[in-house]
């Protein structure tokens, strides 16, 4: 088994008596600790979360039209270059 990270944060919730009484069962019948399976049960939601934001499956169709697009010629967008040249809400004084 890996060692584990040093655990020096703090996480408090709150939570209704049957969130909590169904979570504690949870953990029990998985044999881990309460704060164990809330913490790898939010981790895994937190990496499929933000998998989303990095991995996407296409079927073969939409798959061509996606490498059509990535290959074709490049788009000009007026609208857009001028609003990259503009200085940002956060530049502005």
């Amino acid at each position: 088994m890996a060692a584990q990270a040093r655990k020096a944060h703090r996480i408090q919730l709150r939570a209704s008596k049957r969130e909590v009484t169904t979570i504690t069962r949870a953990a029990a019948h998985a044999g881990v600790s309460l704060s164990a399976f809330i913490i790898e049960s939010a981790s895994e939601r937190a990496q499929r979360t933000l998998a989303d934001e990095r991995h996407f499956e296409l079927n073969s169709r939409q798959w061509r039209a996606f490498m059509q697009a990535l290959d074709g010629p490049v788009r000009k967008m007026p609208r857009l270059q001028r609003l990259m040249r503009e200085p940002s809400i956060l530049e502005r004084p």
